[in-house]
């Protein structure tokens, strides 16, 4: 041994608790209920990125090459029809992955799209599939992501048929500040109109009603939240059954 170097097993030893640091200092929920052994074995492979406001991370039908767990910010899966229109299906952020079709196919049915910019760490698919069918631990938290995904996108759905405007966009909302880093995102009325499959018409009023009311302030494109618990009681249970379904992934 060279006079002054550090032992190998002290060496593997600083890297595990350097992996282990990280792991607890990060916020994504998925990466955070692995395993350290399964965490260890992707860490290396993680590659912190930001991902800015309007970015199309895919669109319908595109090979899946990264996949992305968000530490915040808010990415929309959007489906759409043949004349243009879209309406948002689910969301994912700090609770999941973008892209977790990508253990199962090589394309995406959605086109996902960054609506509240933010930090992530991306993860090469293929590192994925490999070590989803080799780690227990990741196939099973992502089982179970998987499973809340599915719970999102069918409530959702119900969601848009049978609730009004304004229980929808409290839901929306209290799910953007979940999954946002702040009381304050970037998003206009139009966008929000796109994602509920409403009209902009009737966002602005819903939106200038818990404006008067003291719930949020919205100005120039930015959405202010300020009275969390009136949103909550003014949503439908869509809230509730989504957000209970993803706090079992890491439970």
């Amino acid at each position: 041994m060279v006079y002054g170097s550090v032992p190998t097993g002290r060496r593997n030893l600083a890297t595990v608790r350097t992996a282990l640091s990280h792991a607890v200092a990060m916020k994504n929920r998925i990466l955070k209920a692995l395993p350290s052994k399964d965490y260890r074995i992707i860490a290396p492979h993680l590659k912190p990125i930001s991902l800015s406001k309007g970015i199309v991370l895919y669109e319908v039908g595109e090979k899946i090459g990264d996949v992305f767990f968000l530490e915040d910010g808010m990415v929309s899966y959007l489906s759409g029809t043949s004349d243009g229109e879209t309406l948002e299906v689910s969301v994912v952020g700090n609770e999941g992955v973008v892209g977790i079709a990508s253990i199962l196919g090589d394309s995406t049915a959605f086109r996902c799209v960054v609506q509240i910019g933010g930090r992530a760490y991306s993860l090469k698919r293929d590192i994925l599939r490999r070590e989803f069918k080799r780690c227990e631990g990741l196939n099973r938290v992502l089982l179970h992501y998987t499973n809340a995904l599915v719970v999102q996108v069918a409530q959702t759905a119900v969601c848009n048929k049978f609730h009004s405007v304004e229980e929808r966009f409290c839901r929306w909302l209290l799910m953007a500040h979940d999954r946002s880093a702040s009381d304050t995102f970037p998003m206009t009325q139009e966008e929000v109109a796109r994602v509920l499959g409403s009209r902009r018409a009737s966002v602005s009023v819903v939106a200038a009603g818990f404006q008067k009311r003291g719930a949020i302030r919205y100005s120039r494109g930015v959405i202010r939240i300020l009275d969390r618990k009136y949103l909550e009681s003014s949503s439908c249970e869509c809230y509730e059954t989504i957000a209970a379904a993803h706090s079992k992934v890491d439970a």
